[in-house]
């Protein structure tokens, strides 16, 4: 098990502040990733071995062992197929007795089965997505034609939306009321439950949906000479318009995704690595963008070890 990590405070630039302790003690857990721990092979490499874990914001980690590793044919294990939503709150994977889509949610530690909904085996399923609240469930496999395939499910009636041939699910707003999804040419807005088309864009426009259902936003850098300069991109689908936001990160950190929640907050994920006798450390950090100064608050950091494979961010 992964024990608690305490990370000092950034002390280095004004453009960083940190949560305060009190705040930070009354959050509600959630679910910083999910993996498989990892087993030594004999050429002294590593495989991904034991059940599925999920590794909360509180320090627990939470082993599922009825969770579904395997994608036919074969029994040939390769990772767990699991989503993490974007705020954290639920996970969602299938039971391995049964094959049974289940809701796992941080709040109550408490999961719940979806008994209309199960593994599908005309795919070999490769992934997951799910909505926040987590009533739509995105599972993508390839079928034996090989083409790529994704539904989405409604897991409150159990009705299936399956998107057009070579789509994937990318993003849902935090309400969970669109979803923004696409292939290589083509970006689409969703209004789930009746998946009807309410925007259609160039690819260009891919990013995490704000709680108005059209604007987007994701992380941007670029490099000149020595300099390396991060922002985060925000896009309306509807008029085009774009903006950037200029962000302050520590030498060594990578922006990986943005994200928004319900309130509108905008948040950024980054990754540094590091190596301590040998061993890679990665740490990832949740800073939440002030829009108006450009400040960066530090909402959360974790390291994951390379023991754990497989692993899945929320977010």
């Amino acid at each position: 098990m992964l024990s608690r990590v305490a990370l000092a405070a950034a002390t280095a630039a004004a453009a960083f502040m940190t949560i305060p302790q009190a705040e930070a003690a009354a959050a509600k857990p959630v679910i910083r990733y999910a993996g498989l721990g990892s087993c030594l092979q004999t050429d002294g490499g590593r495989q991904p071995c034991g059940p599925l874990k999920l590794w909360l914001s509180d320090g627990r980690v939470v082993a599922l062992p009825g969770a579904r590793r395997t994608v036919a044919p074969g029994e040939y294990t390769v990772a767990a197929v699991v989503a993490v939503s974007q705020d954290g709150a639920q996970a969602a994977y299938f039971a391995g007795k049964d094959g049974v889509l289940t809701i796992w949610e941080a709040a109550t530690g408490r999961a719940r089965e979806i008994p209309a909904v199960t593994w599908p085996d005309d795919l070999q399923m490769n992934a997951l997505t799910l909505a926040p609240g987590g009533r739509f469930v995105g599972m993508r496999g390839v079928n034996a034609a090989e083409w790529e395939i994704e539904r989405v499910v409604d897991t409150t009636s159990g009705k299936v939306f399956t998107l057009p041939r070579g789509y994937q699910s990318w993003d849902f707003s935090p309400d969970g009321k669109r979803m923004m999804a696409g292939d290589n040419r083509t970006a689409v807005l969703y209004a789930t439950g009746t998946w009807s088309v309410k925007l259609r864009r160039s690819v260009y426009m891919r990013g995490d949906l704000a709680p108005d259902g059209v604007t987007v936003a994701s992380p941007k850098w670029t490099k000149t000479g020595g300099t390396v300069k991060n922002v985060v991109l925000t896009r309306n689908l509807a008029t085009a318009k774009k903006s950037s936001i200029p962000i302050r990160l520590h030498a060594g950190e990578e922006a990986l995704k943005a994200r928004w929640d319900r309130a509108g907050h905008l948040d950024v994920l980054t990754r540094s690595d590091r190596h301590v006798h040998g061993d890679l450390r990665r740490t990832h950090t949740w800073y939440r963008v002030n829009r108006a100064t450009h400040q960066l608050r530090r909402l959360d950091s974790f390291v994951i070890p390379s023991s754990v494979g497989g692993y899945v961010l929320a977010g």
